[in-house]
């Protein structure tokens, strides 16, 4: 095989990294699109989360394909945790806001209720980055996600910190590049950076609790495995 052919073979580490890069962009498109209605925010990422560890990290299956395939299956889970995130965000934004303009309540006491809310928005912010992931590879009722995602977000906050202090960054770099030409490609790359390098410290998570599996063979006595036993 020539140079030329092997700098163009699908094994090569450049065009793994191009690939990669590829996907990222297009599945940062289709979340961006899914993302439009709002109310589908919730469901959005879940299904990014799902196509980076899927098809990006672990390289099974098609980035729309995929993508749809959990969009439809976690729609009305991932809307309604969606919503009643978005609602306990608004109220503990509404009483911050409450204890800065009431002139009554700026005192010790208030100072401390603020940081009290101020944390259960830090809280929460690890929450939603571990219900979503847990959605797309689980199976469960509604209060059995919660417990869980509450059990990862303290028995594991420093993968929780580490997710939230990405997403902080992204965001904080997407408001830096505003009003530049360079929006445009932070924008259409960092949605699927973001949920690509958050599939590390996540799946050590969730590998963690992943139900055991009877093993089972194909028909050459090959085990099969599921994707994410890799």
């Amino acid at each position: 095989m020539s140079r030329f052919s092997r700098f163009f073979s699908t094994d090569n580490p450049v065009m793994i990294m191009l690939s990669r890069i590829f996907d990222m962009m297009y599945v940062s498109l289709v979340f961006l699109l899914f993302c439009i209605p709002i109310i589908t925010i919730g469901d959005a990422i879940t299904s990014l989360y799902y196509v980076c560890a899927k098809v990006i990290r672990h390289g099974e299956g098609y980035v729309f394909r995929e993508f749809w395939r959990s969009f439809k299956m976690n729609f009305k889970q991932s809307t309604i945790y969606w919503v009643i995130i978005v609602l306990i965000y608004w109220l503990l934004w509404w009483n911050i806001n409450y204890l800065g303009l009431n002139s009554s309540t700026k005192d010790g006491i208030g100072g401390v209720l603020a940081a009290v809310y101020l944390t259960m928005m830090i809280v929460l912010g690890i929450l939603t980055l571990n219900v979503f992931p847990i959605i797309s590879r689980f199976d469960n009722k509604f209060l059995v996600t919660i417990r869980f995602g509450l059990f990862c977000t303290f028995r594991h906050i420093l993968h929780g910190v580490v997710q939230l202090v990405m997403v902080v960054l992204a965001c904080m770099l997407a408001y830096v590049q505003w009003g530049t030409p360079t929006i445009v490609f932070a924008i259409v790359l960092l949605p699927g950076l973001v949920g690509f390098v958050s599939t590390y410290p996540m799946e050590h998570v969730l590998k963690k609790y992943q139900p055991k599996r009877k093993l089972e063979y194909d028909e050459t006595g090959t085990p099969i495995r599921m994707w994410y036993e890799d």
